[in-house]
């Protein structure tokens, strides 16, 4: 199981929302989810005072997140995402590390 992480900054709030549900639907189809999201109260930088929402996102594998970025059914959807996302950053995991286990 790999996590990603993508902060948003939202254009428009109805076209978001509609993208987003479409595409976990079409997430669920590789085995993956929205773990979690949130839209940030506090920051403590400047540069994240734009994010709008915080996804934390669970797939099986590298190659599963690699075919759902790829499907048809979600690059479809690209002139939806332009309406709906100003900018996106997405951090995806290569390495998992579990402090507690370092103690």
């Amino acid at each position: 199981m790999i996590s990603i992480v993508a902060l948003l900054t939202v254009r428009d709030a109805d076209a978001f929302d509609q993208f987003e549900r479409q595409a976990a639907l079409i997430m669920k189809a590789y085995g993956s989810r929205i773990d979690s999201a949130f839209r940030p109260r506090v920051t403590n930088s400047e540069a994240a005072q734009s994010v709008d929402e915080i996804h934390v996102l669970k797939f099986p594998d590298h190659e599963a997140f690699d075919r759902y970025a790829g499907d048809d059914k979600l690059l479809a959807l690209a002139p939806l995402r332009e309406k709906a996302i100003r900018e996106s950053a997405v951090y995806v995991s290569a390495t998992e590390v579990d402090y507690a286990e370092l103690e």
